[in-house]
């Protein structure tokens, strides 16, 4: 019998065992090290051959059980929500809640058919009680192998899995301490709070804006549709929850009382329409009209939204775009791509959509989608400075997306690569290079492995360091095919250093990828593109700024994006249009 290792939680047990088997989710070379006598079980392999299946089953179960779940969750709260106004409160995190279960499930199926007796380690936590919010359940699921282990450990009881007896116990006070640290480093500008109350109380404010952009383009777009800025930043204001988060309600025996249909000749279905009773966040169950108070009776003379990113990770704001959209048919939502969406499409949409993704590539496309040209994507005019700056990706420990996302041997590519590259690179040319480690994701500490390669002066943390460099910088390379990616190719020699594998790629994507590719302004060897520095880094302009070069670049541009030279003019062209619809 294997005794499988599911989490990092391996260094707090015994591993002398011949018979233990590693899931590697991590990939670097200390971990081979550590466990070079065990036999590693390929994470990173199940996902690659799987990532079709997983994102088509989980289309297909999100349908089934998203309609229940209204129908199940308006009992429960006493309200009477569409399916509209639960899908805004509901995702992203019905979705990745799916996609990863799923995942860890098609894991355990595979061990069991490679190794026919499996055991693990049973884990005991205490004050095990749901996530609070998304934004809560995306730091857990992404990083924690405590709470990975635990949603491993329910599919493996539910298959009757032998489990070790030694019992490792935890206290589960991790919930707490996470909600503080997300929602108190919110820093809130007192005179921006002060000036918001006085614009709701005194004028007549009916549109809502509030995107990820420069200050300035903000300002133009509402100068543009003569309204005052208003962001709603008081009354969405995340402080306000902690309180409620820290109450640790749960209610099983509510929690019970869902009915769903179950399809039992189905395995997966079966596991986990009992298992989502437990798992919903709080904020839809026991919560719910603590966070709806809130924000009852608020912003009423508001009849449009725009956002791009608060409807995913906000619970008031969720919330109150909801109750918004139930109590008036009329309200208008329009959700906006962040910008650099590389291959993805929308998930699900509310009634109005504004886009900066290509719509020709999409099976569907809605009346009132509109196409934008990205905020994010602007040209600038800057002298450059002789250095190169690597711009690097992170993924979290464990699986954050399967339609465009990656898991951890992306990771160890770049490291190897760009390794690779400075070994390479002419001597002279070594000191001009720094790292911008994506700072968000900390699980690799791939910004250590770095130091190895430059020094520590050279690795990039200040976000102010980074923007500035990144405008100066001559040359830019960068490991992953989105947003960093297109700022820089639009404003000068840039590079991309990665493999498409670790990209579920659109067909289109493709095609037009290759064409980078084929121009060396795409590598998958980072050996190769330091060769190819040294041959034209002394007249870089000239290479670039090449006929050939430059057409690859728009042909790649004007197929995965959109980008004009007055993005805020067209923007606010269009919302105009949809307020007068």
């Amino acid at each position: 019998m294997k005794f499988i290792h599911f989490s990092g939680l391996e260094k707090n047990l015994n591993c002398s065992k011949k018979d233990n088997v590693i899931l590697s989710w991590n990939l670097s070379d200390n971990y081979f090290k550590n466990y070079k006598k065990k036999e590693i079980f390929q994470v990173s392999k199940i996902w690659q051959k799987n990532k079709s299946k997983i994102k088509n089953k989980i289309l297909l179960l999100r349908k089934k059980i998203l309609s229940q779940l209204c129908r199940e969750l308006n009992y429960l709260n006493k309200i009477n929500y569409s399916k509209k106004e639960w899908e805004i409160l509901l995702e992203p995190w019905l979705n990745n809640y799916l996609l990863g279960t799923y995942f860890k499930w098609i894991i355990i199926s595979k061990l069991i058919a490679d190794y026919k007796k499996i055991s693990f380690l049973e884990l005991k936590v205490k004050n095990n009680v749901p996530v609070f919010d998304t934004l809560q359940f995306t730091a857990l699921n992404h990083n924690d192998d405590i709470y990975n282990h635990l949603s491993f450990q329910d599919i493996l009881k539910f298959k009757n899995i032998p489990r070790e007896k030694k019992v490792l116990k935890k206290n589960f006070q991790f919930q707490e301490e996470l909600i503080y640290k997300i929602y108190k480093k919110i820093k809130n500008n007192y005179f921006l709070l002060l000036y918001e109350k006085i614009i709701d109380k005194l004028i007549n404010t009916k549109i809502l804006i509030n995107i990820r952009t420069t200050k300035i383009n903000f300002l133009k777009i509402c100068l543009k549709l003569n309204i005052l800025p208003f962001k709603g930043i008081s009354l969405f204001n995340r402080n306000k929850i902690i309180d409620i988060s820290n109450k640790n309600s749960f209610d099983l025996i509510k929690r019970k009382k869902l009915n769903f249909q179950i399809n039992k000749d189905n395995e997966f279905e079966n596991f986990i329409f009992n298992k989502i009773k437990r798992d919903i966040p709080r904020v839809f169950i026991e919560n719910f009209d603590d966070i709806k108070n809130l924000h009852k009776n608020e912003l009423e003379k508001i009849d449009l939204v725009l956002t791009d990113t608060m409807h995913w990770n906000n619970p008031i704001f969720k919330s109150w775009l909801a109750y918004k959209k139930n109590f008036n048919k009329n309200f208008k939502i329009i959700t906006a791509a962040h910008g650099g969406v590389y291959g993805g499409v929308p998930l699900y949409d509310y009634n109005q959509s504004v886009s900066t993704i290509e719509f020709k590539y999409q099976k569907k496309i809605f009346k009132n989608q509109v196409r934008l040209p990205c905020l994010f994507l602007e040209k600038y005019n800057r002298k450059f400075i002789n250095k190169i700056l690597f711009i690097c990706t992170n993924v979290p420990k464990y699986p954050k997306h399967f339609s465009t996302g990656p898991l951890s041997d992306e990771i160890n590519f770049n490291y190897i690569q760009i390794k690779k590259f400075t070994e390479n690179i002419l001597k002279e040319n070594k000191k001009k290079i720094f790292i911008r480690p994506y700072v968000e994701q900390t699980a690799w500490e791939q910004d250590k492995r770095y130091q190895q390669l430059v020094d520590f002066k050279r690795i990039i943390y200040s976000n102010n360091t980074y923007e500035k460099l990144r405008r100066s910088a001559a040359i830019k390379i960068v490991n992953y095919p989105q947003t960093a990616f297109l700022e820089s190719i639009i404003n000068g020699p840039t590079f991309l250093l990665f493999n498409p594998i670790h990209y579920n790629e659109i067909k289109e994507n493709k095609k037009f990828m290759k064409i980078l590719f084929k121009s060396k302004i795409a590598f998958k060897d980072g050996k190769k593109l330091a060769i190819h520095l040294n041959k034209v880094e002394n007249d870089i302009m000239s290479w670039w700024n090449q006929k050939k070069i430059q057409n690859s670049i728009k042909l790649f541009i004007n197929n995965t994006n959109f980008v004009n030279s007055n993005p805020t003019s067209n923007w606010s062209k269009n919302i105009s249009k949809i307020l007068n619809n």
